[in-house]
This record gives C-alpha cells, sequence and structure tokens, in this order.
C-alpha cells in the first residue's frame, strides 16, 4: 500500500544531471558539455557581549559558475567569445584610437546577453529554471593544451559572474 502511494505520485522523479539546457546569448545550447548551478553563499556577522558570541545573517555573494562547451569549426565558439569581449569594451591595443574599455552596462547588455538553466524532467518540459542577473564574463580557456595523442575535442571553458540569481520551479507542491 505504502508503495502504491509513493509511485501514484506524479513528482516523485528526482531531477536528473545530464536533463538541462543552458541558454547563453547566441552560443548554440547543443555545444554545453558541463555548468554549474548558482550557489548562494551568506556571512556571518558576529556580535560578542560578555561571554558570549551571537551570530547573525549577513549579506548574500553569489559564486560565479562554470560552463564547458565543446568547440565546433562551425560556429567557432572561439571567435564567437572573442567577438563577446569585443562587444563588452575591449578593444585590441592595434585599434586605432583604442581608449575605451570593458563596461558592466556592455558586457551584460551589449556582450553576453541573459543566460539561463533549465532542468527539463523525460519528456524535455522544464521543470527548474535558474536566471542569472546581470551576468558577464570572468574568464575564457580556450582549450589548454593541444596535444598529438589526445583523442579528446577541443573545448572552452568560461566563468561567468552575475549579481543574483532567480529559480523558477514548475509543478512544484508543499508537502
Amino acid at each position: 500500500m505504502a508503495a502504491d502511494l509513493f509511485w501514484s505520485n506524479v513528482n516523485t522523479d528526482p531531477k536528473r544531471r545530464f536533463r538541462f539546457v543552458l541558454a547563453m546569448g547566441q552560443v548554440p545550447i547543443w555545444t554545453v558539455k558541463t555548468a554549474t548551478k548558482p550557489k548562494a553563499n551568506i556571512s556571518t556577522v558576529e556580535h560578542q557581549f560578555i561571554n558570549h558570541t551571537f551570530k547573525y545573517p549577513g549579506r548574500v555573494t553569489w559564486d560565479n559558475i562554470t560552463v564547458t562547451l565543446v568547440d565546433p569549426i562551425d560556429p567557432d565558439l572561439a571567435k564567437s567569445f572573442i567577438d563577446i569581449l569585443r562587444k563588452s569594451g575591449y578593444q585590441y591595443p592595434t585599434t586605432p584610437n583604442a581608449r575605451g574599455s570593458i563596461s558592466k552596462e556592455k558586457s551584460v547588455i551589449d556582450g553576453l546577453g541573459g543566460i539561463s538553466i533549465q532542468q527539463i524532467n523525460a519528456d524535455g518540459t522544464p521543470i527548474e529554471t535558474w536566471a542569472l542577473k546581470n551576468p558577464w564574463i570572468v574568464s575564457i580557456d580556450f582549450g589548454g593544451n593541444l596535444d598529438y595523442a589526445a583523442d579528446e575535442m577541443n573545448e572552452i571553458s568560461v566563468e561567468i559572474a552575475y549579481d543574483w540569481a532567480e529559480v523558477t520551479a514548475i509543478g512544484t507542491s508543499v508537502g
């Protein structure tokens, strides 16, 4: 009888790590290999009173996420990420009158655009969506070492900072 109650609830299927879609500007979703989910940290503020220490929650900060992508020939993601940097305000030193620099506004709006991470169910329906607010690129690793003995595909790893993340969960219930 207990097993009948357990399996009759449609929401008992756990979220699976391989069921996700990451949308990041013009980057094709099929190139994404791995992604870390947002992580929030709450600082602790201590107050000392005589022989006691009382702790209070402080500010919330969000850790950067890392996305690993396979670098296809077409579209060339290495070139795409350089283009994102250029739209963010980066200029080569050889650019005539190169006086501009990267800004948060250009990085968020013109450069990277919006980022969302959706976990999906077996039918491909989103069950959890994370929206990263004001994301920008912190670092890009264009594939590390080349190696004549390696068979692996070239990967690009991108670290992304953001101000905060909002989550929308579909089909949740309070039990």
